[in-house]
């Protein structure tokens, strides 16, 4: 009955100082919230992974590297597949997939072809999943051999989207890249395992290219293995492979085992999400600190009435018990607000993490599951203890006569003054370093978003366009008649300025290659300087409004056989001519449009090529530190370096969003089943994405210092308000 009472009296003393009560609440709510948050963020990334059958856990088998040689292939091949498959015996299950990009089209449909995501699978693959089909059969074994290779299933989405849906669907006849596909099976909507996948299909492992390290393999251990068993099986098997076949294991050190979702948790992202733990864990110290003031701050009020119990033989354990009870009740108000914070602001800080994270697999997820409510009652514990136990200890002091001698005195001789002035220094401190904070991130947001171009990326639309052999491009010729046909179809509708196609993405985001200069002195390759080679049609410097400072644009006429030719920009002219007179000078390129883009005829470097023309920088200007080098350009006609990927640039009158559609049918005129490898966008849409992660952990550390800025000033209110409050009588006097 005494705990029910002493509720009751701290209820009525909450409505007695709404205004206190109401702050308290406020703060330890904004620092829940964020607590929430986080721990829902790091749960869902960190500590999720895809449903399998009978929750078995799944390890990633992949080649360590003792160098961390950058871009170090961790996959396996085929034949190390079968050698990891057939002597580990601690795995009861090991199963492998190779990812690729494919464009769908169904002959039969309205849609156009559409780009998905494909997991080329071995045969037992589908004996890992807890999801079944929706419809038809999941692949086996027989659609292993080679004769049967076409067979295929396809997401739900990929159901809807480009099958419309229909429950015929199995049996039906596709094509995916140009080659006949058969549907066999759709699975359910929720699954598209591994990582965003729509498309699957099942290849022999006794096909060719057994030696490519394209794999990845999943093992799944036996019930009881330890991890020093499979670690010393994984060390056995990697001494075999590496004697079997030295030559294509010469960096590789062995086979390890990790968590499968932690292969999609990179080491920068790790560290992101650790400093957000402790961002938010000092969020959370403040407001607790500040509902620790705020409570001081009531108690003091209460002096006399505490003192005045204390003499009429109050024990120091009802004291303290209501103390508590008050911490406990602005903690559960402040819970109540950190989960509608939570719930609303969880959404924000979602949406920009999947923006900063464009792959991010579909079990990925921010959620305040059971989880989440179990940790935030943890939490709320803590914040009551953390809060209430100084305020608690220094209400049982037995101080009752001088607490009532302090209520006469004015604010210099009161203990409480003293820790006032000591929580003003400090919320003094921390509100200057938040603020500093909170300014660096707006200026760091506004120089990543001012690329101050001598264009406007808004106006032009772009996406990457790849011709495959298996759709009917094989030759050179057809190749280049593809892109005439389409530039010239595009030039001709209403409106449209100009269209041509680049090698870079966008025609802005530099690749960058290593060249030479004839008649510079001769080095070796690997000291050999870096400048951006870029793939061009000739309209392309129409699209950007930019004509030649010096020589000649491309030609029509500067195709294969002709003089081969190239443009540079004035970086360039600045970075490595300066002084010469540029035009006539030869230059050549080694891997330009890279191994995997070019065609298979076309050599490592190109031909000494004829600089013809200078044109303006369209790069942005160069930030502070950075030299003319760094932006140096060198244009290439593209029919005189041949590739079967290029974005495409238009120009055009009006919201770009509009041209989607005009463009899609001119591409599917011609190459009715294909699609672009990279969606429609603005050029603007691809800078926006250079830093996408960094825009996000900077809109994400400014909320966090204006949710800290906020309770900091709440905190420095309670404590002048406070001293205000203390000091009338003083005020009083002075001013008699």
């Amino acid at each position: 009955m005494n705990m029910v009472r002493d509720i009751k009296f701290m209820i009525r003393l909450s409505l007695k100082y709404p205004g206190s009560s109401l702050l308290g609440v406020l703060v330890l709510g904004l620092g829940l919230g964020i607590s929430i948050t986080m721990f829902s963020l790091v749960k869902g990334v960190m500590w999720s992974a895809p449903q399998v059958e009978d929750s078995q856990s799944m390890l990633l088998l992949r080649w360590a590297n003792d160098r961390q040689r950058l871009n170090f292939n961790s996959r396996l091949s085929k034949v190390e597949y079968n050698a990891v498959r057939s002597q580990a015996k601690n795995f009861k299950n090991i199963i492998a997939y190779f990812e690729v990009v494919v464009s769908l089209y169904d002959p039969d449909g309205a849609a156009a072809a559409k780009r998905y995501k494909m997991a080329q699978v071995t045969e037992n693959f589908f004996s890992l999943q807890a999801a079944k089909p929706l419809l038809g059969r999941i692949l086996n074994s027989h659609d292993a051999t080679l004769e049967s290779m076409r067979n295929i299933i396809v997401s739900y989405r990929a159901w809807q989207e480009q099958l419309g849906g229909r429950s015929d669907v199995i049996g039906k006849i596709i094509v995916l890249n140009g080659m006949a596909r058969v549907v066999v099976g759709v699975m359910p909507p929720a699954f598209h395992f591994p990582s965003d996948k729509d498309v699957w299909g099942v290849w022999n492992i006794e096909a060719k290219d057994r030696k490519r390290h394209s794999l990845s393999v999943i093992g799944i251990p036996l019930e009881g293995a330890s991890t020093t068993q499979m670690e010393a099986e994984l060390r056995s098997v990697s001494r075999f492979i590496k004697n079997q076949y030295p030559a294509t294991n010469r960096d590789r050190t062995q086979i390890i085992a990790e968590h499968y979702n932690s292969s999609f948790v990179e080491p920068a992202m790790r560290t992101i999400l650790l400093l957000l733990c402790v961002a938010s864990l000092l969020v959370f110290i403040v407001a607790c600190a500040n509902v620790s003031n705020i409570l001081m701050m009531r108690i003091s009020r209460r002096q006399n009435e505490l003192a005045v119990r204390k003499v009429l033989g109050a024990s120091r354990c009802e004291i303290f018990t209501q103390v508590v009870l008050e911490g406990g009740l602005f903690s559960i108000g402040g819970a109540f607000v950190g989960f509608l914070m939570s719930y609303i602001g969880g959404q924000y800080i979602w949406e920009l993490f999947q923006q900063s994270n464009k792959f991010a697999p579909y079990w990925w997820g921010l959620e305040l599951d059971w989880q989440a409510y179990l940790f935030a009652i943890f939490a709320m514990l803590i914040a009551v203890i953390s809060s209430s136990i100084t305020p608690a200890i220094r209400a049982i002091e037995n101080q009752s006569t001088i607490n009532l001698q302090e209520n006469t005195r004015s604010l210099s001789g009161l203990f409480i003054g003293k820790v006032a002035k000591g929580f003003v220094a400090i919320q003094i401190m921390c509100l200057t370093a938040l603020m500093v904070i909170t300014f660096v991130m707006i200026f760091l947001m506004h120089y990543l978003n001012d690329w101050d171009l001598p264009f406007d990326p808004n106006t032009i639309l772009t996406a990457k366009i790849r011709l495959n052999a298996s759709a009917g491009f094989e030759s050179g010729e057809s190749i280049d008649q593809f892109f005439d046909n389409v530039t010239r179809d595009l030039q001709a509708l209403p409106g449209v300025d100009s269209a041509a196609f680049t090698f870079d993405d966008g025609g802005i985001l530099p690749s960058l290659r290593q060249f030479e200069i004839q008649g510079k002195n001769k080095m070796q390759v690997a000291s050999m300087p870096y400048a951006s080679a870029n793939l061009v049609s000739n309209g392309f410097f129409n699209v950007f409004d930019i004509q030649a400072k010096a020589g000649r644009l491309f030609l029509a006429t500067d195709i294969e056989s002709s003089q081969k030719v190239a443009v540079v920009n004035q970086h360039f002219v600045d970075a490595y001519l300066s002084g010469d007179k540029p035009l006539g000078k030869r230059v050549r390129v080694y891997r330009p449009g890279g191994p995997r883009e070019v065609l298979a005829h076309n050599p490592l470097r190109t031909d000494w090529m004829t600089i013809v023309g200078v044109v303006p920088n369209i790069q942005r200007k160069l930030l502070p530190g950075e030299q003319a080098a760094d932006r140096a350009e060198i244009y290439i006609p593209v029919k005189q370096r041949r590739t079967r990927g290029l974005w495409l640039l238009l120009n055009a009158d009006g919201d770009i969003k509009d041209w989607i559609k005009p463009v899609s049918d001119v591409i599917h005129k011609y190459a009715p089943t294909l699609a672009p490898t990279q969606q429609y966008q603005s050029v603007q849409n691809i800078f926006n994405n250079v830093h996408g992660e960094l825009k996000a952990m900077a809109r994400v550390v400014t909320l966090f210092g204006v949710v800290a800025l906020i309770i900091t000033i709440a905190g420095l209110y309670s404590v002048i308000s406070f001293t205000t409050l203390l000091q009338r009588r003083e005020f009083g006097i002075r001013s008699a």
